[in-house]
């Protein structure tokens, strides 16, 4: 996998999916606040083979004091879909109690939201934030109406475990 291929593909994702508002979503965006934090350079993309993925992460928390979201790339076929949500699970525990939290994108673990694949397909992405902020947003998105669409197994898969 080729960094800068990936990354401009994640950022044409972004642009032309994860920012669009879609009329099977109540003609809310997948992501609210994806382009609002692009634009502000709020997003750094990097990149990690499976060997050394966990230290990136750790390593990646840093950058959250002046980004809002860190999004690692990884080539999936290094790793299947359950191990990753294992592992991202035992990470989530941990870095909960500091405030920080992983989301997990696997092209083979395939995401749908009212019949609207959200996967990014490409590669693996673990998607990092803090929790606090990412409650914050989820509680306001919740209040005007953004779950609605939502069927519980969605809702409990991304945002009520947290």
């Amino acid at each position: 996998m080729n960094f800068n291929e990936i990354e401009q593909k994640l950022i044409d994702w972004m642009v032309d999916f994860v920012e669009k508002p879609n009329p099977l979503l109540n003609n809310w965006a997948p992501c609210p606040f994806a382009r609002q934090a692009r634009i502000n350079n709020k997003i750094e993309i990097q990149y990690s083979d499976i060997d050394t993925l966990i230290s990136c992460v750790n390593n990646s928390l840093p950058l959250l004091d002046h980004k809002e979201v860190v999004v690692v790339c990884f080539d999936h076929t290094q790793i299947d879909a359950t191990s990753l949500q294992e592992i991202v699970c035992n990470l989530n525990k941990k870095l909960m109690e500091s405030n920080y939290i992983i989301l997990e994108d696997h092209p083979d673990s395939v995401e749908y939201v009212n019949k609207v694949h959200m996967n990014f397909g490409h590669c693996g992405l673990l998607v990092i934030q803090k929790a606090d902020k990412l409650t914050e947003a989820s509680t306001q998105l919740n209040t005007k109406g953004y779950y609605d669409v939502w069927s519980k197994e969605e809702l409990d898969s991304v945002v009520s475990w947290r």
